[in-house]
């Protein structure tokens, strides 16, 4: 016989009081999260803003494409600093500096040389020139026309340049809210006082992140026509050297009221990796000034490469 003496309770009063304590968990759940310490994801982006690099200017003087046809053998006359004989004889550090100088400008001119016989035109070596005019002592452009030359090279202009980040150069920040892998979660507003720690933090991995100068190369060279004495072809460039992809920076941050330190997700995958042999390449332990050096080689060989096929037609 069914007890009457309990109330009886209906099926929706059954689920509404399920409901109740599901959420009643639920918010305990919530509320529990809300006191972890958040996350934060701060990213900085370099940006600049200069040109890389100078627009090429070629001018062609009017009787260019009549006597253009005729040129098949060129020479070269370097920048007076690399032709400058006299001075070897003088001794101390200027001396030393100068023969420097000549064997760098031996090195770039031997580069316009070469470029010059590949595009297609028979070469007076520039020292050869030099020697004639010094030897005979005549005008370059008389001993240019004894050695049968149709045109002479004058190089007013083969040197690098060091190229500062321009006053536009700056680091661009974001701030994220994000999960405790580092995911981004939103976009985060911050008060000033944390936006001092983000930066304070960020900042030290800026640092190095970007070179102090760039390098660059610059060339002016006027053609002139050995049987005229006229100026027919003058080419300026200055080109530097590319940085690559803008260089771009991720600090996972966790915060709480002490402050924001360095959140690392990835330790625990790195402890686990055994390694049982290592190497390190030789490249390692040039200096900056090899470096340089070696920057500024190549982009000479761009400049007279790109000179030489311009003044063949073939760019």
């Amino acid at each position: 016989m069914p007890d009457r003496s309990r109330p009886r309770v209906s099926p929706m009063r059954s689920l509404s009081a399920m409901l109740i304590t599901s959420a009643a968990v639920v918010m305990s759940s919530l509320l529990g999260c809300a006191s972890a310490p958040p996350y934060f994801l701060v990213e900085s982006h370099y940006v600049d803003t200069d040109p890389t690099s100078s627009l090429r200017d070629v001018t062609e003087a009017p009787d260019f494409a009549n006597v253009h046809p005729q040129i098949k053998i060129v020479a070269l006359q370097p920048p007076d600093v690399c032709a400058d004989r006299g001075q070897s004889g003088h001794l101390g550090p200027a001396s030393l500096e100068l023969d420097v100088l000549r064997t760098r400008c031996g090195v770039e001119m031997a580069e316009l040389e070469r470029a010059l016989a590949r595009s297609g035109y028979r070469v007076v070596s520039w020292d050869a020139l030099h020697h004639l005019a010094a030897s005979r002592d005549v005008p370059i452009l008389e001993a240019a026309s004894e050695l049968r030359a149709d045109a002479l090279f004058q190089v007013n202009a083969l040197e690098r340049v060091d190229i500062r980040p321009g006053a536009d150069a700056r680091w661009e920040r974001r701030f994220h809210l994000a999960s405790v892998d580092g995911s981004r979660v939103a976009p985060a507003r911050v008060p000033p006082s944390r936006r001092g720690e983000f930066e304070s933090i960020i900042t030290r991995h800026e640092k190095g992140r970007i070179p102090d100068r760039r390098i660059g190369a610059t060339i002016n060279v006027s053609v002139v026509s050995v049987a005229t004495g006229t100026a027919i072809w003058f080419y300026e460039w200055t080109r530097i050297e590319d940085v690559g992809a803008a260089p771009r920076i991720e600090i996972l941050l966790d915060c709480d009221d002490e402050g924001c330190r360095e959140a690392s997700t990835q330790d625990s995958a790195m402890t686990a990796t055994l390694f049982d042999r290592s190497s390190t390449s030789l490249a390692e332990s040039t200096t900056s000034d090899d470096q340089s050096h070696a920057i500024f080689h190549i982009l000479v060989r761009e400049l007279v490469t790109d000179l030489a096929e311009r003044f063949a037609g073939r760019r």
